[in-house]
């Protein structure tokens, strides 16, 4: 019988690996090993730079070479996670997964949005007197505000993990230097977990990624997804002629009636469609 593959679960931009939490515990329910990091720069992980989709594909591939090592895998990436796991998926890190799912992952860029990356990018931290401001700044950087409360449970563990007090010890590596010069260093109040720099991993090449793919790669979005749609993925049509291991990404499955996070709003259906795709 062969070995059932780890599913990696890769989460997004201003988010952390708790936006996972139940499409990962309907798998581990199924007796299925999951492993969902915070990729550097969010949540616990470290703020380090550099921040590229490059770096944060090594960060995984080392972390599952450490703890899964000969272990085959899928990757199941949201938006920058899904990104990162086409970043896998070329092999340039070691051992390709079997499978590459992204969901959500932008596709068009304008100019204006492209211009603003280096500014935003270096940004110092935004410090908030009141958690609750910063719970809501957490929100919007991860784009869950107007999608669930921030009482609900599903989310709980996620601003748990994405807000924390100006004072804390920055999450830094021996020997690295903090990415701004000017992050909080007063406990009186209250900042993001996520290092503002981040946002400099800018617009990915995804159709240089597909063209790279060494092993399936199925994309998609929810239906009500503001940043992508159906359409965009037509763009994809022309890099999904040149390697068959892509040839679906141009017409993706759609979560019907979900937003951008479809893994937070409808775990259920996202779990679904890993475990179907993921079937022998």
């Amino acid at each position: 019988m062969a070995e059932q593959p780890v599913v990696v679960l890769l989460h997004g931009l201003g988010a952390n690996r708790h936006v996972w939490d139940g499409v990962a515990g309907l798998l581990r329910a199924d007796g299925v090993t999951v492993y969902a990091p915070d990729i550097r720069g969010h949540g616990e992980a470290p703020w380090r730079k550099p921040y590229t989709f490059g770096a944060m594909a090594a960060d995984v591939a080392e972390a599952l070479q450490r703890d899964h090592r000969g272990t085959p895998y899928i990757v199941a990436g949201h938006s920058m996670g899904g990104v990162v796991g086409l970043a896998l998926a070329s092999g340039w890190f070691g051992t390709p997964p079997q499978l590459a799912a992204t969901i959500g992952v932008k596709l068009r860029w304008s100019a204006e949005e492209v211009g603003r990356i280096a500014e935003l990018a270096s940004r110092p931290p935004r410090e908030f007197s009141e958690r609750a401001d910063a719970v809501e700044w957490f929100m919007k950087l991860a784009g869950l505000h107007r999608v669930v409360e921030t009482d609900d449970e599903r989310i709980g563990m996620a601003i748990e993990a994405g807000v924390m007090r100006t004072g804390s010890e920055r999450r830094l590596s021996a020997g690295d230097e903090p990415a701004h010069e000017n992050s909080p260093d007063s406990a009186a109040g209250w900042c993001v977990a996520q290092d503002p720099a981040t946002v400099g991993v800018g617009p990915p090449d995804v159709t240089g990624l597909l063209a790279a793919a060494k092993c399936q790669v199925v994309m998609a979005l929810g239906g009500r997804d503001p940043v992508v749609t159906p359409e965009h993925h037509h763009d994809l049509t022309a890099a999904a002629s040149t390697n068959p291991l892509a040839a679906g990404v141009a017409e993706p499955h759609v979560f019907s009636g979900l937003g951008h996070n479809a893994m937070v709003e409808e775990p259920r259906a996202v779990a679904d469609w890993l475990a179907a795709l993921s079937a022998p």
